[in-house]
């Protein structure tokens, strides 16, 4: 009998608050991320412009996020500092009601872009968890954060549509103030509800923690990924514009592509007993390539968003296995660590890139160019990824607490030896 799609229906403790953690976040930002460059469009900037400010956010965004990991390895709860960020995402995103010009809006984004920077410390508190149970419940616990999204961009695309892009502060505020307070009451620091990392998983020789030189390749990886990802997904939506599309295309585009994550992500640890997680990353990249191709010769804002449909089965698995490669290869004490280089590299270093060359490609040459030019980029990323990671999550259920030891060799990230209640990754 085939494997079938598995979504628990008595979910572990242990876990059970992360649920409702990623379904809101997941809503609360898909009223307010697929809708900045067509924001900033509709208020008056140039494709250029855009590709500048979404740049300058997502270098703020790198720095900063790299800082709340260091932090949250050494010295704060996680959780806490989720719910402090999604407060602050909800009074800046207020601020975007009072802007008037150009320059003050872009600090705005940007603002915004800063104050949502520790949300990728989410990633990290559920890995964690799962510590105690399957790692492989990680892929149907993110996909709730899928479901979410997929609904809201739907139903806040349809609302925006009618009554004006100017409407998303005060709909994305009150969805992320309710994110970090449903954080607050059900995810307690790992000081409260867990013990700490045992000594078994310190180096016996009292080595400095570092990270794989493997992971260095795969960051690479990433980095090709997200520039080319950052180029088609965000003037795409400028290209459904132009096509003809408004606000309601453009949000039902993004909920397409969660639409297909959520079974992907669900069937993901059927994929993992049979493929290693850099192969399902090359696999997402060659999935990629052929979108880019097909929204490269699209002639209608339908066709355009329906390929979304496809994207979703190339960042689920992108996605996932970069986590999980992130995962299995940093030092158990540098969790956190991992994760951000892996998402700052991801979703900040790279949008650099990406952004900033896609906004001079599509406003010279056309969106045909850019998208040609991006697929270049990601099959490199897809080429990379099978080279750089040897051997992770093959098959196998991923090294459990009592198998985990620190590598030898590789990049220094931190020095001393870890305390009892220090570890809230």
């Amino acid at each position: 009998m085939a494997p079938s799609f598995e979504w628990p229906t008595k979910p572990n403790r242990t876990i059970s608050g992360l649920h409702w953690a990623y379904i809101l976040v997941g809503t609360a930002d898909g009223t307010v991320l697929p809708f900045v460059p067509l924001y900033l469009f509709d208020r008056g900037l140039t494709a250029a412009w855009i590709g500048l400010v979404l740049a300058v956010a997502a270098a703020a965004s790198l720095v900063l996020g790299l800082a709340w990991a260091y932090l949250a390895d050494r010295r704060f709860s996680p959780e806490r500092m989720v719910v402090a960020a999604s407060v602050a995402a909800s009074a800046v995103a207020l601020l975007l009601a009072l802007t008037s010009g150009a320059l003050t809006l872009a600090l705005v984004i940007v603002a915004l872009s800063v104050a949502r920077s520790p949300m990728m410390l989410l990633d990290p508190i559920a890995l964690r968890r799962l510590l105690t149970t399957r790692r492989t419940d990680y892929a149907r616990i993110r996909l709730r954060m899928s479901a979410g999204w997929a609904a809201s961009a739907i139903g806040s695309g349809a609302v925006f549509q009618t009554l004006g892009l100017r409407l998303i502060p005060f709909v994305y505020a009150p969805l992320s103030a309710l994110a970090g307070l449903w954080v607050w009451h059900a995810l307690k620091p790992a000081t409260e509800s867990q013990p700490p990392e045992s000594g078994s998983e310190r180096d016996p020789s009292g080595r400095r923690a570092t990270i794989p030189i493997g992971l260095v390749g795969f960051l690479v990886s990433c980095f090709l990924l997200g520039a080319s990802l950052a180029a088609t997904q965000n003037f795409l939506t400028l290209q459904i514009n132009v096509l003809g599309g408004g606000a309601v295309l453009v949000g039902a585009a993004a909920a397409f592509q969660a639409l297909t994550e959520i079974p992907t992500m669900g069937y993901t640890h059927v994929l993992r007993r049979y493929l290693s997680h850099r192969v399902l990353f090359a696999i997402g990249c060659g999935v990629y390539l052929v979108i880019f191709v097909a929204w490269a010769f699209a002639s209608d804002a339908l066709t355009a968003a329906l390929l979304k449909l496809a994207a979703g089965v190339g960042f689920a698995l992108t996605y996932v296995a970069a986590v999980m490669i992130a995962n299995d290869v940093s030092p158990v004490r540098l969790r956190a660590t991992g994760q951000a280089l892996v998402k700052s590299v991801l979703f900040g270093l790279a949008p650099i890139a990406g952004t900033l060359s896609g906004g001079l490609l599509y406003g010279a040459f056309g969106p045909r160019v850019m998208f040609l030019a991006s697929t270049a980029v990601v099959a490199a990323a897809g080429l990379i990824a099978l080279f750089a990671i040897r051997g992770s999550g093959r098959r196998s259920e991923p090294r459990r607490r009592d198998q985990l030891a620190l590598p030898a060799g590789g990049i220094l990230l931190s020095e001393g030896s870890a305390h009892p209640g220090e570890h809230t990754k």
